[in-house]
């Protein structure tokens, strides 16, 4: 007779191995309830809960429907309310204002932190906040005692607000107020043509400043900002513009000025202009450039200082009369909760 196989038992797993998978679905659990929300749709069915399906929970936006009131961060969460993408740290933070435009940003400039964000990098038109960068590429490539007689190319642009006559002849910061000011088209088409090289040689300086300053998103195809096919920027470009506005003194100090006085090279023909942007006509502490078209509707972009901060924001398609009021509910909810906000992001070094 062949000899008995003793009967098959199954291995059991030693007591400390079932500790160990117990102790660990037990974190990665209350690490999904820390967030506040179901696992994710990968999940096992076993419910087990990976170290890796964790992280992904942990970076998921959580959609506040709720549009007023205040949610406790935990530092790593990303809400969005209102439309705003943001992230508390661990505080109560009030709930973002809701704003009506395409995209926008709100940032401490001072850091570069993104302090909330919608859509920033979404390449849209920009109308004349690109005559910031206009404004910048005249400095760096055209001597302030130049001289530029007006065209009638330039003269013939739609807005031509600005005081300036065609055949005369005016210096460099005499067109940049007349096109940062009151944003005249012509202006900014008479500075884009006064350029050493002519008209399309300062078009692709502008684009080769836009790249210098980290603003991948923008693309110019004139200077004036007025619609034409391919020209775009973004809510995150139009705050790097601005910064590096404010670096240069005198576009700074056109920018802060409320009306300025427009000659010819002869002074001749004087006339005074006025600012145009509602938002840093009304608030004080203030920079900045509007900008409208039909296609790209109200778009703005400023800075303004409070408390010490200097909180920037930026607004592409904003429907008739919200871009101001958009920027300032945003700007003094960026104010208010500034010590309770993380960075969605951050602007390239300066």
């Amino acid at each position: 007779m062949l000899p008995m196989r003793p009967p098959r038992t199954s291995a059991r797993p030693a007591p400390s191995r079932i500790r160990l998978v117990v102790s660990f679905v037990a974190a990665a659990s209350v690490g999904v309830l820390l967030l506040g929300q179901a696992p994710v749709d990968s999940a096992p069915r076993t419910g087990e809960v990976t170290a890796r399906q964790v992280t992904a929970v942990a970076s998921t936006k959580v959609v506040l429907k709720r549009r007023k009131g205040v949610i406790q961060g935990d530092g790593r969460t990303r809400y969005v309310a209102n439309g705003t993408e943001f992230r508390p740290r661990r505080t109560s933070v009030a709930l973002p204002p809701r704003v009506r435009a395409r995209s926008w940003v709100v940032v401490d400039l001072d850091t570069g932190r993104l302090l909330g964000k919608h859509r920033a990098r979404a390449r849209l038109p920009q109308a004349s906040t690109i005559k910031l960068l206009t404004a910048m590429t005249a400095t760096r490539t055209i001597a302030p005692r130049a001289r530029h007689r007006v065209t009638r190319f330039e003269k013939s642009q739609v807005c031509s607000c600005a005081p300036i006559r065609r055949g005369r002849w005016y210096r460099r910061d005499a067109l940049i107020k007349a096109m940062l000011l009151p944003s005249a088209n012509d202006a900014a088409e008479a500075v884009a043509g006064s350029h050493p090289r002519g008209r399309w040689a300062f078009y692709a300086e502008m684009n080769a400043l836009a790249q210098e300053l980290g603003a991948v998103d923008t693309v110019a195809k004139n200077a004036s900002g007025l619609t034409a096919t391919g020209s775009h920027s973004s809510a995150r470009d139009l705050v790097l513009l601005l910064r590096a506005s404010l670096q240069d003194p005198t576009v700074t100090r056109i920018l802060g000025q409320r009306s300025a006085r427009i000659a010819t090279a002869a002074n001749k023909l004087p006339r005074r202009v006025w600012r145009g942007t509602d938002y840093v006509n009304r608030y004080a502490g203030s920079l900045g450039k509007s900008g409208w078209t039909t296609p790209a509707q109200n778009t703005l972009v400023v800075v303004t200082e409070i408390d010490g901060h200097r909180i920037a924001t930026a607004h592409l398609g904003a429907p008739s009369g919200y871009s101001t009021d958009g920027a300032r509910a945003l700007t003094e909810w960026a104010s208010e909760n500034f010590r309770g906000l993380n960075a969605v992001g951050r602007l390239p070094l300066a």
